[in-house]
Protein backbone atom coordinates (compact mmCIF):
# COMPACT_ATOMS: atom_id res chain seq x y z
CA UNK A 1 0.00 0.00 0.00
CA UNK A 2 1.75 3.25 -0.61
CA UNK A 3 2.12 5.82 1.91
CA UNK A 4 -0.33 8.52 0.90
CA UNK A 5 -2.81 5.76 1.48
CA UNK A 6 -1.34 4.86 4.76
CA UNK A 7 -1.71 8.91 6.15
CA UNK A 8 -5.03 8.97 4.31
CA UNK A 9 -6.35 6.12 6.39
CA UNK A 10 -4.89 7.47 9.50
CA UNK A 11 -6.05 11.49 8.96
CA UNK A 12 -9.66 10.26 8.35
CA UNK A 13 -10.08 7.76 11.39
CA UNK A 14 -8.23 11.22 13.50
CA UNK A 15 -10.63 13.72 11.93
CA UNK A 16 -13.49 11.60 12.49
CA UNK A 17 -13.03 11.13 15.85
CA UNK A 18 -11.51 14.72 16.91
CA UNK A 19 -14.75 15.89 15.34
CA UNK A 20 -17.37 13.01 17.40
CA UNK A 21 -15.72 13.66 20.96
CA UNK A 22 -14.87 17.33 20.51
CA UNK A 23 -19.01 17.72 19.41
CA UNK A 24 -19.70 15.65 22.68
CA UNK A 25 -17.66 17.64 24.94
CA UNK A 26 -19.03 21.04 23.77
CA UNK A 27 -22.60 19.54 23.85
CA UNK A 28 -23.22 17.84 27.12
CA UNK A 29 -22.72 19.39 29.96
CA UNK A 30 -20.16 17.82 31.65
CA UNK A 31 -19.71 19.68 34.54
CA UNK A 32 -21.73 21.09 37.62
CA UNK A 33 -23.23 24.41 37.91
CA UNK A 34 -21.09 27.44 38.23
CA UNK A 35 -21.77 29.85 40.47
CA UNK A 36 -19.15 32.53 41.24
CA UNK A 37 -16.82 34.42 38.87
CA UNK A 38 -13.94 32.93 39.22
CA UNK A 39 -15.53 29.56 38.50
CA UNK A 40 -16.58 30.76 34.98
CA UNK A 41 -12.68 31.46 34.64
CA UNK A 42 -11.82 27.79 35.65
CA UNK A 43 -14.35 26.60 33.49
CA UNK A 44 -13.09 28.09 30.74
CA UNK A 45 -9.31 26.87 31.35
CA UNK A 46 -10.56 23.04 31.72
CA UNK A 47 -12.45 23.34 28.78
CA UNK A 48 -9.59 24.77 26.93
CA UNK A 49 -7.38 22.29 28.08
CA UNK A 50 -10.04 19.41 26.89
CA UNK A 51 -10.64 20.57 23.32
CA UNK A 52 -6.91 21.14 22.92
CA UNK A 53 -6.31 17.23 24.18
CA UNK A 54 -8.61 15.81 22.23
CA UNK A 55 -6.98 15.46 19.09
CA UNK A 56 -3.66 15.20 20.51
CA UNK A 57 -5.07 12.40 22.20
CA UNK A 58 -6.69 10.74 18.48
CA UNK A 59 -4.07 11.56 16.61
CA UNK A 60 -1.43 9.39 18.88
CA UNK A 61 -3.84 6.68 19.34
CA UNK A 62 -4.65 6.64 15.72
CA UNK A 63 -0.74 6.12 14.33
CA UNK A 64 -0.71 3.64 16.83
CA UNK A 65 -3.67 1.63 16.15
CA UNK A 66 -3.57 1.34 12.75
CA UNK A 67 0.19 0.70 13.01
CA UNK A 68 -0.55 -2.17 15.31
CA UNK A 69 -3.02 -3.45 13.22
CA UNK A 70 -1.20 -3.20 9.87
CA UNK A 71 2.03 -3.72 10.12
CA UNK A 72 1.53 -6.51 12.52
CA UNK A 73 4.34 -9.82 11.88
CA UNK A 74 2.10 -12.87 9.95
CA UNK A 75 4.80 -15.17 10.40
CA UNK A 76 7.61 -15.74 13.29
CA UNK A 77 10.53 -13.15 11.82
CA UNK A 78 13.61 -11.54 13.08
CA UNK A 79 14.11 -7.85 13.43
CA UNK A 80 13.10 -5.86 10.72
CA UNK A 81 14.78 -3.11 8.56
CA UNK A 82 16.17 -0.27 10.33
CA UNK A 83 14.39 2.85 10.04
CA UNK A 84 16.19 5.93 10.26
CA UNK A 85 15.02 9.78 11.26
CA UNK A 86 12.72 11.87 9.57
CA UNK A 87 14.23 15.19 10.47
CA UNK A 88 11.32 17.37 8.65
CA UNK A 89 8.56 15.94 10.71
CA UNK A 90 10.17 16.10 13.77
CA UNK A 91 11.07 19.72 13.43
CA UNK A 92 7.70 20.29 12.70
CA UNK A 93 6.14 18.14 15.61
CA UNK A 94 8.43 19.64 18.09
CA UNK A 95 7.15 23.11 16.59
CA UNK A 96 3.48 22.70 16.70
CA UNK A 97 3.63 21.12 20.18
CA UNK A 98 6.01 24.25 21.26
CA UNK A 99 3.53 26.12 19.95
CA UNK A 100 0.56 24.89 21.74
CA UNK A 101 1.92 24.93 25.31
CA UNK A 102 3.23 28.31 24.76
CA UNK A 103 -0.30 29.48 23.62
CA UNK A 104 -1.89 27.44 26.63
CA UNK A 105 0.26 28.93 29.15
CA UNK A 106 -0.36 32.32 28.37
CA UNK A 107 -4.11 31.57 27.92
CA UNK A 108 -3.31 30.27 31.38
CA UNK A 109 -1.63 33.03 33.22
CA UNK A 110 -3.75 35.72 31.89
CA UNK A 111 -7.06 33.74 33.39
CA UNK A 112 -4.78 33.36 36.86
CA UNK A 113 -3.83 37.39 36.62
CA UNK A 114 -7.70 37.68 36.09
CA UNK A 115 -8.44 35.72 39.06
CA UNK A 116 -6.30 37.65 41.04
CA UNK A 117 -6.89 41.18 40.38
CA UNK A 118 -10.40 40.72 38.83
CA UNK A 119 -12.16 40.97 42.48
CA UNK A 120 -10.62 43.72 43.71
CA UNK A 121 -11.85 45.42 40.25
CA UNK A 122 -15.28 44.24 40.74
CA UNK A 123 -14.87 45.63 44.06
CA UNK A 124 -14.27 49.45 42.60
CA UNK A 125 -16.68 48.95 40.26
CA UNK A 126 -19.57 48.15 42.60
CA UNK A 127 -18.52 51.35 45.25
CA UNK A 128 -20.80 52.62 47.34
CA UNK A 129 -23.88 51.33 45.43
CA UNK A 130 -23.33 48.23 47.56
CA UNK A 131 -23.37 50.22 50.88
CA UNK A 132 -26.53 48.89 52.26
CA UNK A 133 -28.54 48.79 55.22
CA UNK A 134 -25.71 46.35 56.71
CA UNK A 135 -22.99 48.82 57.14
CA UNK A 136 -21.05 47.42 54.36
CA UNK A 137 -17.93 49.56 53.38
CA UNK A 138 -18.10 51.63 50.69
CA UNK A 139 -15.61 50.18 48.73
CA UNK A 140 -18.11 46.88 47.93
CA UNK A 141 -15.44 44.30 49.44
CA UNK A 142 -17.05 42.22 51.78
CA UNK A 143 -14.48 40.43 54.17
CA UNK A 144 -15.07 37.36 56.22
CA UNK A 145 -13.25 35.30 58.31
CA UNK A 146 -12.91 31.27 57.68
CA UNK A 147 -11.70 29.45 60.57
CA UNK A 148 -11.60 25.92 60.22
CA UNK A 149 -11.08 23.28 63.03
CA UNK A 150 -11.42 20.27 63.91
CA UNK A 151 -14.74 19.35 62.45
CA UNK A 152 -16.65 22.26 61.54
CA UNK A 153 -16.22 25.56 59.48
CA UNK A 154 -17.30 29.00 61.31
CA UNK A 155 -17.36 32.23 59.28
CA UNK A 156 -17.06 36.28 60.94
CA UNK A 157 -17.81 38.91 59.28
CA UNK A 158 -15.85 42.09 60.83
CA UNK A 159 -16.60 44.61 59.46
CA UNK A 160 -20.67 43.60 60.04
CA UNK A 161 -20.44 42.15 63.67
CA UNK A 162 -21.45 38.69 62.63
CA UNK A 163 -20.90 35.46 63.77
CA UNK A 164 -21.99 32.06 62.06
CA UNK A 165 -22.10 28.48 61.53
CA UNK A 166 -23.74 28.91 58.01
CA UNK A 167 -22.03 31.26 55.31
CA UNK A 168 -24.42 33.64 53.84
CA UNK A 169 -23.11 35.78 50.68
CA UNK A 170 -24.51 38.70 48.58
CA UNK A 171 -24.70 38.18 44.84
CA UNK A 172 -22.21 39.84 42.54
CA UNK A 173 -20.57 40.83 45.61
CA UNK A 174 -16.39 40.86 45.41
CA UNK A 175 -16.02 38.53 48.80
CA UNK A 176 -12.20 38.59 50.53
CA UNK A 177 -11.84 34.88 52.24
CA UNK A 178 -9.29 34.95 55.24
CA UNK A 179 -8.58 31.95 55.90
CA UNK A 180 -6.93 30.16 59.34
CA UNK A 181 -6.90 26.97 61.62
CA UNK A 182 -6.00 26.92 65.09
CA UNK A 183 -5.77 23.38 65.68
CA UNK A 184 -4.43 21.08 61.89
CA UNK A 185 -4.08 21.42 57.94
CA UNK A 186 -8.19 22.00 56.58
CA UNK A 187 -8.80 22.71 53.03
CA UNK A 188 -11.50 24.93 52.55
CA UNK A 189 -13.65 23.98 49.17
CA UNK A 190 -16.94 25.75 48.00
CA UNK A 191 -17.35 23.41 44.53
CA UNK A 192 -19.71 25.80 42.92
CA UNK A 193 -17.60 28.01 43.12
CA UNK A 194 -14.59 25.76 41.66
CA UNK A 195 -11.82 28.11 44.28
CA UNK A 196 -10.16 25.86 46.99
CA UNK A 197 -7.75 26.81 49.17
CA UNK A 198 -6.14 25.21 52.30
CA UNK A 199 -6.46 26.41 55.90
CA UNK A 200 -2.76 26.48 57.29
CA UNK A 201 -2.57 26.56 61.46
CA UNK A 202 -0.83 29.87 62.18
CA UNK A 203 -1.38 31.41 58.95
CA UNK A 204 -3.74 33.67 57.30
CA UNK A 205 -4.13 32.71 53.47
CA UNK A 206 -6.54 35.30 51.35
CA UNK A 207 -8.65 34.06 48.63
CA UNK A 208 -10.79 36.25 46.56
CA UNK A 209 -14.73 35.01 44.91
CA UNK A 210 -17.77 36.97 43.76
CA UNK A 211 -20.81 34.81 43.90
CA UNK A 212 -23.04 35.08 41.26
CA UNK A 213 -25.55 32.89 41.14
CA UNK A 214 -28.35 32.39 43.90
CA UNK A 215 -28.73 29.16 45.53
CA UNK A 216 -27.75 27.03 48.29
CA UNK A 217 -24.52 24.96 47.93
CA UNK A 218 -21.50 23.48 50.79
CA UNK A 219 -18.69 24.26 52.18
CA UNK A 220 -16.21 20.76 52.49
CA UNK A 221 -12.89 20.23 53.82
CA UNK A 222 -10.45 18.06 51.32
CA UNK A 223 -7.46 17.52 53.25
CA UNK A 224 -8.22 14.54 55.79
CA UNK A 225 -7.96 16.02 58.75
CA UNK A 226 -9.02 13.74 61.54
CA UNK A 227 -11.65 11.04 62.41
CA UNK A 228 -14.18 13.81 61.67
CA UNK A 229 -13.23 14.67 58.24
CA UNK A 230 -16.05 13.52 56.35
CA UNK A 231 -18.62 15.64 58.29
CA UNK A 232 -16.60 18.75 58.46
CA UNK A 233 -19.17 20.07 55.94
CA UNK A 234 -21.27 23.97 56.17
CA UNK A 235 -24.07 25.25 54.24
CA UNK A 236 -23.78 28.28 52.08
CA UNK A 237 -26.36 30.41 50.75
CA UNK A 238 -25.55 33.26 47.77
CA UNK A 239 -28.84 35.97 48.20
CA UNK A 240 -29.85 39.07 46.98
CA UNK A 241 -28.17 41.87 48.58
CA UNK A 242 -31.53 43.00 50.19
CA UNK A 243 -31.89 39.51 51.60
CA UNK A 244 -28.40 39.36 52.97
CA UNK A 245 -28.63 42.76 54.60
CA UNK A 246 -32.23 41.45 56.19
CA UNK A 247 -30.05 38.61 57.60
CA UNK A 248 -27.24 40.73 58.94
CA UNK A 249 -29.47 42.59 60.67
CA UNK A 250 -30.92 39.70 61.93
CA UNK A 251 -28.25 38.08 63.13
CA UNK A 252 -26.73 41.63 64.84
CA UNK A 253 -30.44 41.68 66.90
CA UNK A 254 -30.05 38.43 67.92
CA UNK A 255 -26.63 38.77 68.88
CA UNK A 256 -27.98 41.57 71.58
CA UNK A 257 -30.22 39.85 73.22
Amino acid sequence: MPVARHFAVIGAAWVIATVAVTAIVLNVPILPAVASREGRISDGAFMTLLVAAIPVFFLVHAVLLYSVWRFRARTAAGDGPPIGGHRTLEAGWVAVTLVMVLALAAYGWNGMDEMRSGGAAAAQQVGHAVAGAAGLPGHGELRVKVIGSQFAWRFEYPDLGVKSVELRLPKDRPVRFEITSPDVLHSFWIPAFRTKQDAVPGRTITLLVTPTAIGRYAAECTVLCGAGHTVMRAPVEVMEPAAFDDWVTKQRAAAQQ
